[in-house]
């Protein structure tokens, strides 16, 4: 913005107006014409002009681009002014003139270029745009000053009559800075290149400001879309997988009176109570019997799946002895075993304290680890079931850096086969529900991948641990820790 060789063009009796495109409304800062006021410390500011008039003695006026006035800071002027108002005539011209600078318009004046505005008392003002980019931030108004060929006031006031002395005015003027032209164009080129740096620097900071708040709004907002889409996404899976799990609960339901009939039926065949069968015919009842508990086994674990899905699970506390609790569940396993001609050995220790936890459930954990082990271990191989009490930390503990995670007392459950192993790759899969660890064993074993998901579930709903260790080609140990002292009072308890 600075001066260089201004053009000055004399206005006296009519305003000059100049054009500009208007600009279309943007969201972006970059497109947005700041104000002075928005942009600049306006005490900094002022008293940036105030040393310039200390120091030149000449006034300075300051101007936001609609015409507000910032800054006016005087000196020198005020009798001059204060007599010429005064007088009627002289207060109406001084009006007009004041209004004529203030409404003074020129947004598109070159940068750099300089107004001169008479005044009819003689004096002058200097009008200069305040630019950035291109956009008229304000105006600059430097005066009044008096010029240095003015040896007299202006013709005009020599006609204002009602007692005016022109003389009297006259006597006011050695209060008024009396400059040239080069001069005070040279001293605006000075105060121009203050304004220009401090616009400069104002609008840099103020431009990295908004842009990175710019940024982070603009960040946020995708983030707040993709939050919303994700929850809508989640409220759409929940609503299926709710769908999925009543659809499952009400087939199973229904297939389990039915099955239950076939089951019984083909009991009463294989048993001849309906007739002497051959021992062919004796082979296939019992086949559709054996293949008939098979699929009411996995419809029960599609019941308990959908019903824990559900939170329709409840625990059903009780006093439990372990040993009778390991008998049982190796007494539902013993057909199968004998079938595959695979050994099933139990190891409980002696006077095992009770547990407070729900007998069915726990049973039914055992059943499905033996299950799973008589399945994956082949014929002539072994199965171990053991009891025995544990004292230590939980595998999954917390250590807090002090003294280490804290010690508890479990009854610990172990089922151990030398079955075909699982590959270390998939150990993290295997407690999840509808998981098979390859297709090839889904076929040649079968099982719908339900029973070691129902497992987790249920020990973790009595506060327990579950986990396993294997070798591939060797075998596999599924191990369970019930804590003795429960911190659950209450006889029903909801399974998460």
């Amino acid at each position: 913005m600075g001066v260089g060789s201004a053009h000055l063009p004399i206005i006296e009796d009519e305003v000059v107006e100049y054009s500009q495109p208007p600009k279309t409304a943007s969201s972006s800062i970059l497109e947005r014409t700041m104000s002075l006021a928005e942009l600049l410390d306006m005490n900094a500011f002022r008293d940036v002009c105030t040393s310039f008039v200390d120091l030149y003695r000449i006034g300075i006026k300051i101007f936001d681009a609609d015409g507000t006035k910032l800054i006016d800071i005087r000196v020198g002027n005020t009798e001059w002014c204060g007599y010429i108002f005064q007088n009627a005539r002289g207060r109406s011209l001084c009006t007009e003139l004041v209004t004529r600078i203030k409404q003074f318009s020129y947004p598109g004046l070159p940068d750099g270029q300089v107004v001169e505005q008479t005044c009819f008392s003689g004096l002058k003002y200097l009008i200069t745009s305040i630019s950035y980019g291109g956009d008229v931030l304000g105006r600059v108004v430097y005066g009044p000053f008096m010029p240095e060929v003015l040896s007299a006031p202006g013709a005009e006031v020599g006609t204002f009559g009602d007692g005016f002395e022109p003389e009297r005015l006259w006597a006011h003027g050695h209060k008024i800075r009396r400059v040239s032209d080069e001069k005070v164009l040279q001293i605006l080129a000075n105060f121009r290149s203050v304004v220009d740096t401090t616009t400069f620097v104002a609008m840099k900071a103020y431009l990295t400001q908004q842009l990175h708040v710019e940024s982070i709004t603009a960040s946020y907002n995708e983030l707040a879309e993709s939050n919303r889409k994700l929850r809508e996404s989640l409220e759409k899976l929940r609503e299926l997988d709710r769908l999925k799990s009543n659809f499952l609960a009400m087939v199973s339901h229904e297939l389990r009176t039915p099955l239950t009939s076939v089951i019984g039926y083909s009991e009463m065949l294989a048993e001849g109570l309906a007739g002497e069968l051959t021992e062919e015919q004796k082979a296939y009842a019992t086949t559709i019997r054996d293949k008939g508990e098979s699929l009411l086994e996995l419809i029960g674990s599609l019941l308990d799946m959908s019903k824990i899905e559900a939170g329709a699970m409840r625990l059903n506390l009780s006093d439990v002895e372990v040993g009778p609790l390991v008998e049982g569940a190796k007494s539902y396993v013993v057909p199968q075993a004998q079938r595959k001609s695979v050994e099933l050995i139990v190891d409980v220790q002696p006077d095992l304290p009770r547990l407070r936890a729900d007998r069915e459930k726990l049973r039914q954990c055992l059943i499905n680890l033996l299950g799973n082990s008589v399945k994956f271990t082949p014929s002539g191989g072994q199965i171990r079931l053991g009891a025995s009490v544990f004292v230590g930390a939980r595998r999954m503990a917390v250590d807090d850096g002090r003294f280490g995670p804290p010690d508890e007392t479990f009854v610990r459950l172990d089922v151990s086969d030398t079955g075909i192993g699982i590959p270390a790759d998939k150990l993290e899969a295997v407690f999840e529900r509808f998981y098979q660890v390859d297709n090839s064993i889904t076929r040649e074993y079968g099982g719908t991948g339900l029973g070691l998901a129902i497992v987790k579930r249920f020990v973790e709903a009595h506060e327990g641990e579950v986990w396993l260790e294997t070798r591939e080609g060797v075998g596999t140990t599924f191990s369970l820790l019930i804590p003795i002292e429960r911190t659950m009072e209450a006889t029903e308890i909801a399974l998460s």
